[in-house]
Formats: C-alpha cells, structure tokens, sequence
C-alpha cells in the first residue's frame, strides 16, 4: 500500500523497489513542498534495508509539466535564487549521494523542472509516448538552468542550442537515437520493463552497486590520467569484501550467490 505520509507524491515499497510517484494534479507540478517530501523520500529510501532500488515516475499524462509557474510568479531574483539552490543544487547532491540506483520511468510529458529530476536519476526508461522539453527561454525568458550544462554533456552544443534556443519538445525516439535517455518501450508495458530492469539491479550485490556508482560519478569528471589508477583501486579495494569472495565462489560453484553487503 502506498505511503499516506506524503502530500504531493506517493512513495511505495514492493519486492525490494520503492515507487517514488509524482501525485499533484493535473501536471504534478513542482513546488516548494513537492520538492522537500521528495528529498525526504530519497533520503527514506537510501537508508532503508527493505530498499535496493528507486524509481522514480509520474501519475496522471506524464512525469510532470515542470515548476509551478504560478508559485514562482511573484519571485524576485533572490527568491529565486533560495528556490533553485534547494531544487538544483540539493537534488543532485542528494541523488549523486544515494547508495542504490535509481531509474526515472517516463510516460507523457516532462518538462523543464522534470527533466531535471529524469536526468539526474541514472537511468531514464521512457515509453513511446514520452516527450522532453525545455521551455525556458519561450516561458521564462531565462535560460533552462542545469539543462544547459546537461545537454550540451549527452547531445552537444548544437543540438542543445536548438532545443535550447527554441524550446521545442523531443519525441522519445529521437532522445533515445541522441543518447539523451537508456531505453524506449511501449507505453504499455513501461512499468513492467523499469520493474525488470529493477530486479535485475536488484539480486546484485548492494555493495558493488554502491561502489560501481559511486565511481561512475567520481570518474565523470576526471582527467583521463587519473582514470587508471582511479580503477585500479576501485577494483582491487573490491577484492577484499565478502561479496566479491562470494561471487568469485560462486561463479566457480555454478551456483547463486549469497550476498551479504559487506
């Protein structure tokens, strides 16, 4: 049973996978307290033992139409500004921090404010009916904030120049060619290839999950000669946990492993 604790989200826990769901209708707009009951719920999930994956979706026609523009209507630069320090700079600290992984699952629209939240997940599964765009410039006449520095990263600069620029949306296809998102399905059986997908992540071992994350993004930004000797340590360090003992054992046993995350 969903979780009543929460107002503008639904959080649910089922076979080791939390459903963070995006709940405001009509569009699950963003705002302040969609914002925090969402930092609560990744902060809840992270230290939850019944937890190993998060996914991340939206009710209703899509993940979310953005920020609520009405609740930002009257702000001025240094509200603003308070605003998008909890929203930008919190959320990817927070999701950048997490120990287990987490897969946006997207249907409909995603806007501004959501693609923000799709792309700091570390996966995007989108059903074909899915869509991406970026109107901050037709809407706000300001730049899309982190989307600047997000898509110039995964599409490069001309391609985000005229999504940027334009503020036209993206099909899921499309994305999907560009490297934009992981992987496109029908829109009907999207929950069911995210949960699949999620299980698998599931029977790996939490702490090779963890420590594989946490390089991925260490290594992000790394000069390309530090990167061997990040890896080397990263994946020697390994050896000497259970989990890997295990898994060599069991590989060699032909059996399933027993992990104990340690």
């Amino acid at each position: 049973m969903p979780d009543s604790s929460y107002e503008t989200l639904r959080y649910e826990v089922e076979e080791q996978i939390v459903k963070i769901t995006l709940d405001r209708p009509p569009a699950n707009l963003i705002n302040l307290q969609m914002t925090q009951e969402y930092h609560a719920a990744l902060r809840r999930a992270d230290v939850d033992p019944e937890v190993r994956v998060i996914v991340l979706s939206g009710a209703g026609a899509g993940l979310s139409g953005g920020v609520d523009l009405k609740y930002l209507e009257n702000f001025d630069s240094a509200e603003m500004k308070e605003y998008l320090r909890l929203f930008y700079v919190g959320t990817m600290k927070l999701v950048r921090s997490l120990s287990k992984p987490i897969i946006a699952a997207v249907h409909g629209y995603a806007r501004e404010g959501a693609c923000t939240l799709a792309f700091a997940c570390d996966m995007i599964i989108a059903a074909d009916d899915a869509d991406f765009g970026y109107p901050g410039v037709p809407n706000l006449a300001a730049p899309p904030g982190m989307h600047v520095w997000i898509l110039q990263r995964l599409i490069g600069r001309m391609k985000a120049a005229e999504l940027i620029f334009t503020g036209k949306s993206l099909g899921a296809a499309q994305a999907e060619r560009m490297g934009l998102i992981t992987k496109v399905v029908g829109a009907g059986c999207l929950m069911y290839e995210v949960e699949k997908i999620s299980q698998r992540m599931a029977e790996m071992s939490t702490l090779a999950l963890r420590r594989t994350r946490d390089l991925m993004y260490q290594m992000e930004d790394m000069n390309f000669s530090d990167v061997p000797e990040a890896a080397v340590e990263a994946l020697s360090a390994a050896f000497d946990s259970e989990d890997s003992k295990e898994a060599r054992k069991a590989f060699i046993e032909k059996r399933r492993p027993v992990w104990t995350g340690k």
